[in-house]
């Protein structure tokens, strides 16, 4: 297996809703309540049932190395061995947010123990909670790729076993972005897949990667997605 790291973000947007009784009193906890809403609810990823996708909000933004130093402690130190955070900001509208998204939590009721446990092992301070409503956030994720190449130009996530990467051709906006999903899904048979925008930091350069989400892709399903991405995405820049 030929694995590279690669760095880079994910750009997305999710239903979020506030966690109340499972945080730490009074801080604001978000919690994507739908990860991946391109599958239609046919398919229900593990993501979904567990505590997945927790984002804790600071106070002010702190730094990506902080960030990775203190889960190192916390996995050295601690129960929770396994835990895979990232810097993130959440938008709701124009408020932003600055936050820790954290992975592989056991189980909800170890929520607050592990925000506790970036308090006390990094000196974090917590946003205050101020918002209780379900709403639609733009989600940015500054994170680090560990992936297989594939042909064509893409990727498999290993550590995110139904999640894909391929390379587009140009720049792309999030409104654009938007744009195109919708015309690609209208064109094609296949529906059931869920997506996002990304970048990769490589080779001294910055791609824009189309993030796939889908539990049994083929490659040549995904290759097929990624022509009908970079066939619009020429159409656009003509």
């Amino acid at each position: 297996m030929n694995k590279i790291e690669i760095l880079g973000t994910v750009l997305k947007e999710e239903q979020m809703e506030v966690m109340q009784d499972l945080a730490l009193p009074r801080t604001l906890v978000l919690h994507i309540v739908n990860p991946f809403p391109g599958l239609h609810g046919e398919i229900v990823p593990e993501s979904a049932t567990r505590p997945d996708n927790i984002f804790f909000v600071t106070k002010k933004p702190y730094s990506w190395e902080k960030i990775i130093r203190t889960t190192n402690k916390i996995k050295q130190n601690t129960a929770f061995k396994e835990l895979d955070a990232s810097f993130a900001t959440v938008m709701f509208g124009k408020t932003k947010y600055y936050s820790i998204r954290v992975h592989n939590i056991p189980s909800f009721k170890d929520i607050a123990e592990v925000q506790a446990a970036y308090k006390d092992f990094g000196g974090f301070e917590f946003h205050k909670r101020d918002r209780k409503n379900t709403e639609t956030a733009s989600i940015k994720l500054a994170k680090f790729f560990e992936l297989e190449p594939t042909a064509n130009a893409c990727y498999h996530d290993l550590k995110r076993k139904h999640m894909y990467y391929a390379v587009l051709p140009q720049h792309l906006v999030w409104d654009d972005f938007k744009r195109i999903t919708f015309a690609v899904k209208d064109d094609l048979d296949i529906r059931n897949f869920d997506v996002a925008l990304a970048t990769f930091f490589m080779d001294e350069n910055v791609f824009d990667v189309l993030r796939i989400y889908k539990p049994g892709i083929t490659p040549e399903q995904l290759k097929l997605i990624r022509d009908k991405y970079a066939a619009r995405i020429k159409d656009l820049h003509l």
